[in-house]
């Protein structure tokens, strides 16, 4: 719910900047209409519409309805599609031209002596020269790809432009905007629909990529790295730049998917599934940089599944490499949050036939609203410097880890970007700095800007300048909270920053509740080894840690992925929680990350637990009479192995399992083992405690992707049950990955255990064909849980109960059935809700339980 929120406070940020009106100065030739079928009248879907001699174009959609514009004096419009003669249409200078009615008229056409029929109502995929083509180009696709050599290098330059598009608005009539007028000097225009637009973000890298076949191995050495914009500051140890290079990951038509705005898309050359899920159309033989190509048309058989329309350009060579291709978004597609977007590559042949990628753009048309400001991203990537021996091979390989920044990237100067970057600065992207400066210059701009990165970070920094702020309050979202014990909640706390010392980190809260009217805090103290640029978590980490506590804790509910605190976990469903624990705490962590994703935690703690709310510590004696006990004490060192390979450099304060990292897709694997010491410290238990998990995103191709969990996990000595195995339980309203929501806490308790979690996102698979829903582009998501655990004699008080607590009231051991729950649910709903139904299937005759109820979340997802 967080993550979503911090999303949507960015793009209304960016709509509020980019809703500032101009007068745009340029004359502006615009066009819209509808391409129809001369002879029958029907509207024709997927046509091209384009600029003559030029990039800008269109695709009409499934109404055959098509809109562009541009500033640059083209008056004349190319129309085109399968099995039509091509059609201009000459348009009037400077003016809208709306209405447009233009005819295409039905032909057929000749390509290597096959002559084409078409038939748009019935595509047939039987003696199809179009499908035979591209079977033929799947055939040989290893052959022409990169991929193919033993090993090789190139230089990449990245750029990621992100501006306010169709920026057309009226300044002079807006008391307020006229302090804004200067922004009309740095206006643009779009490469990708030729309307006006203003750049407010521009990213750059400089990269040396190096690919290894056996064994396969992948690098990347950033040498220069540099971030302008009025999101700069908005970047919290980087995490919006993660997260946009996740977004905007690098497009390999080869493979049989393609991973872009976190999601699958089926590729045209997929192996397994290309054929069944487009349609192919040859189009024509078309000059494409010298080499003569076939040029392919493909639609999805389905408009609103994960798939693209658009152009591949396949040589006559008998190679049948692909040149160039064109990947669209159809009309329909059920995608959030993007109105259009279109990838362009092209290919170049080099000296000993090895065909390598040239240059790559991406456009995409982001928006909050239709109707509303949208907003322009353009990411470009230029290839160059090839090489197919490796210098250095051993070394490069050697490296931990995909990704390496040099110590200088972020520090390069202006003159060795003029001098490095592949592709100039347009113009208005070099004035980024002077318009920042003219912005800053207005009071109201700096109000916006300041809310903003308050609602995105969650903290609020204490100077106006966030680059000098020595200490940020917050998370501002554990502000306020409530629960059975302490009533009403308050807290405050924060944390130093790097401006205070680049190695040393303070960070705390203090909280008080109004029922049990007690003060508790949290204080840290940490010592980073590597220096830091903001805050202690910063990747990689090498850091020592104390920490002092005292607070308030629920037996069986540990909620993962946010705080305790969360204002939007207090509100509780079913009967109340009411067994509670006060938890005095010290300890001594230390944390090291290396850059192939292992992670290594080691900690000392000593603990004292007190029973709080209807929790009772009723020990066994010897006669069998039971004493009751305020507290226990348990000191204990622990460790714990995790390795993510592959997993991204995530640098938000919130550390790698922040919802607000979107970079999910590396599998996790964990191994922890926890050690009592009796009578260390005032310890009163030996006791050994293992835990193994495996963590996985599974991507099914368009068809959704399940996240999945398998944990197990074993106490190996008598203790307790405060120290057994307690489920992870969840009785908020809102949905809490890994855990279950219609289990009650400190049900059952264990010593052994295997428990695992599937939750599977269909991205509308089944909705998306049914007629009368489909329109409302929701999304099925169905999950299914379970716990199976077991107690040994030792640990149980029925059986052997000397020094053992008494179980509280309905707690008990599991019985030789997994305890198992499921739900169905339906995200997408006004494009961020998921409302989910849970039901319980086993352990159904328990006290006091409900066999099902309504979970919900916030979702954020394209």
């Amino acid at each position: 719910m967080i993550r979503s929120i911090r999303y949507i406070t960015l793009l209304v940020l960016l709509q509020f900047v980019t809703g500032i009106s101009v007068l745009y100065a340029q004359s502006i030739t615009s066009a819209s209409g509808i391409v129809r079928d001369s002879v029958s009248g029907e509207p024709l879907s997927y046509v091209s519409v384009m600029f003559e001699n030029s990039t800008i174009g269109a695709m009409t959609d499934d109404d055959g309805a098509f809109s562009l514009q541009n500033d640059k004096g083209l008056t004349r419009l190319v129309v085109s599609s399968l099995g039509y003669d091509n059609k201009v249409v000459n348009l009037k200078a400077g003016q809208k031209n709306n209405a447009l009615n233009v005819l295409l008229r039905p032909t057929s056409f000749e390509i290597a002596e096959v002559v084409v029929k078409p038939k748009r109502e019935k595509y047939s995929r039987k003696d199809n020269p179009a499908v035979e083509l591209i079977k033929k180009v799947i055939e040989h696709k290893n052959d022409n790809r990169i991929e193919a050599k033993d090993e090789y290098q190139s230089e990449v330059y990245e750029k990621l432009s992100m501006s306010l598009d169709d920026f057309n608005p009226n300044l002079e009539k807006n008391k307020f905007l006229k302090k804004f007028k200067f922004i009309k000097n740095y206006l643009d225009t779009s490469e990708f629909n030729g309307k006006p637009i203003l750049t407010i973000s521009v990213r750059e890298t400089i990269s040396d990529q190096y690919y290894r076949k056996h064994p396969k191995a992948e690098k990347t050495i950033t040498k220069a790295k540099r971030q302008q914009g009025i999101d700069k500051t908005l970047d919290d140890g980087g995490a919006i730049t993660a997260n946009l290079e996740e977004i905007f990951k690098g497009v390999n038509i080869f493979d049989n998917n393609i991973n872009i705005l976190l999601n699958r898309f089926v590729s045209p050359l997929s192996s397994t599934l290309a054929v069944t899920y487009y349609k192919y159309y040859i189009m024509d033989t078309v000059d494409v940089a010298g080499d003569k190509c076939v040029d392919l048309a493909f639609v999805p058989v389905n408009s609103q599944s994960y798939g693209f329309t658009g152009r591949l350009y396949i040589t006559l060579d008998g190679n049948y490499a692909v040149k160039k291709f064109l990947l669209n978004t159809p009309a329909n597609i059920n995608l959030n949050w993007v109105d259009k977007l279109r990838i362009e590559q092209e290919f170049k042949r080099m000296p000993d036939s090895t065909w390598v990628l040239a240059n790559e753009n991406t456009y995409v048309n982001f928006y909050i609203v239709k109707g509303a400001q949208q907003l322009y991203a353009h990411q470009l990537r230029n290839f160059d410097k090839y090489q197919f021996d490796v210098q250095n091979a051993d070394s490069i390989f050697g490296l931990l880890g995909p990704i390496h920044e040099l110590p200088e990237a972020t520090a390069q100067t202006d003159t060795f970007w003029i001098h490095n970057r592949h592709v100039p600065l347009k113009e208005k992207e070099s004035a980024l700095d002077d318009l920042l400066a003219q912005l800053r210059k207005v009071p109201a701009f700096n109000v916006i800007i300041k809310t903003a990165e308050i609602l995105i970070t969650g903290y609020i920094p204490t100077t106006a300048d966030k680059d000098k702020s020595k200490f940020d309050f917050g998370p501002m979202n554990t502000t306020f909270s409530a629960n059975h014990l302490e009533g009403f909640r308050m807290r405050v706390g924060g944390m130093t920053t790097a401006n205070l010392n680049p190695h040393w980190f303070g960070s705390g809260y203090l909280a008080y509740g109004v029922n049990d009217r007690k003060l508790k805090y949290n204080a840290k103290l940490t010592y980073s080894v590597n220096k830091k640029k903001y805050h202690e978590g910063e990747s990689p980490v090498n850091n020592i840690s104390a920490i002092q506590e005292y607070d308030v804790y629920t037996p069986g509910q540990d909620f993962l992925f946010t705080s305790k605190d969360n204002m939007f976990v207090a509100w509780k469903v079913g009967e109340p929680v009411t067994m509670m624990q006060y938890i005095r705490k010290t300890m001594l962590q230390y944390q090291k990350e290396w850059l192939n994703g292992l992670t290594l935690t080691t900690w000392a703690r000593n603990e004292n637990n007190e029973a709080a709310g209807t929790l009772r510590y009723d020990r066994y004696n010897a006669d069998g009479t039971l004493t009751n006990l305020k507290s226990f004490t348990n000191t204990e060192l622990g460790a714990q192995l995790r390795f993510a390979p592959g997993e991204r450099a995530y640098n938000g304060r919130e550390g790698k399992n922040s919802l607000f990292n979107l970079s999910k897709d590396a599998p996790v694997f964990k191994l922890s083992h926890q050690m009592g010491l009796k009578n260390v410290l005032g310890g009163d238990f030996n006791y050994n405690h293992t835990e193994i998990s495996a963590e996985k995103r599974i991507w099914l191709s368009s068809f959704g992707h399940i996240d999945a969990l398998v944990t197990a996990g074993k106490v190996w000595d008598k203790v307790p049950f405060p120290l057994l195995i307690m489920p992870n339980t969840n009785q908020s309203i809102t949905i809490q990955p890994q855990a279950f929501n219609m289990m009650r806490a400190l049900e059952f308790v264990s010593d052994q255990y295997v428990s695992f979690y599937f939750t599977y996102y269909m991205k509308g698979w089944i909705l998306n064909r049914i007629p009368g829903v489909k329109w409302l582009r929701l999304r099925e998501v169905i999950s299914f849980s379970g716990f199976y655990g077991g107690l040994t004699d030792k640990n149980n008080p029925a059986l052997d109960p000397t020094g053992l607590y008494r179980f509280p009231e309905g707690t008990s051991p599991m019985g030789r059935t997994p305890y198992l729950e499921a739900s169905v649910g339906l995200e997408n709903i006004f494009k961020i809700l998921r409302i989910d139904y849970y039901r319980r299937l086993t352990y159904l005759d328990q006290p006091n339980i409900k066999k099902g109820g309504v979970r919900i979340a916030l979702r954020f997802s394209f």
